[in-house]
């Protein structure tokens, strides 16, 4: 008797791992499929989560008028349920992260939430091997040059490639300094970034790729 209870035991332990990865496997390709809906814009500084930013946010502009880089712009009609919120597009430009964070300041909606500049997360820095001048035996550091946060969001590696650390803010002014097109340093927003670590997942998520380092 005590030997068929260890077997049923053993049995729901089992079926319990297994649905529990099956779960998760799912919930991955939700994100994943979510990300790709979204086209995944990069969002102002101090934006909440996607669709609280989007859910918050009432379209007024106040932000767009108070960058004084003109970095902020609204999404075009056909960009669908995300028309005419706020925006930035690095490789046109970037983020300078200004100190007084103006734009965080002209929100009056909550979708901005007050933070210090080196503690903004619009997004991570993805180094494109494929574009990336140094991947081709070319000596290039401008992404580096133009970060705002050397040797904390940025590095150049013993290799001479650019490796992006926990740090980064997302800013894209690596990004908008790159001379390809396209970058060969290209910012995700958040949910893209999380997005396509999914993709490289297995579908139970067993592996844990690790190519960039997590955000913090």
């Amino acid at each position: 008797m005590a030997n068929r209870d260890d077997q049923d035991h053993n049995r729901r332990g089992f079926l319990g791992e297994f649905f529990s990865h099956f779960r998760k496997g799912v919930g991955n390709q939700v994100d994943r499929k979510l990300g790709k809906m979204l086209k995944a814009p990069i969002r102002p500084p101090g934006a909440r989560s996607e669709l609280e930013f989007l859910a918050s946010c009432t379209r007024c502009g106040a932000c767009i008028q108070a960058c004084p880089y003109g970095a902020i712009k609204k999404k075009p009609i056909e960009a669908g349920l995300t028309q005419s919120a706020p925006h930035i597009e690095p490789s046109v430009q970037a983020c300078h992260l200004c100190e007084t964070m103006p734009c965080i300041q002209a929100c009056d909606d909550g979708a901005l939430i007050p933070t210090k500049p080196e503690a903004v997360d619009m997004g991570t820095a993805v180094v494109q091997p494929e574009q990336c001048l140094t991947f081709d035996g070319k000596v290039c550091t401008l992404c580096y040059d133009a970060c705002p946060y050397p040797e904390r969001a940025l590095t150049i590696g013993e290799d001479f490639h650019p490796r992006v650390l926990d740090a980064c803010t997302g800013c894209g002014l690596c990004e908008q300094h790159c001379p390809v097109n396209p970058g060969g340093i290209q910012v995700y927003s958040p949910t893209r970034y999380r997005a396509e670590r999914v993709e490289q997942d297995t579908f139970f998520g067993w592996i844990d790729v690790d190519d960039q380092p997590p955000k913090r």
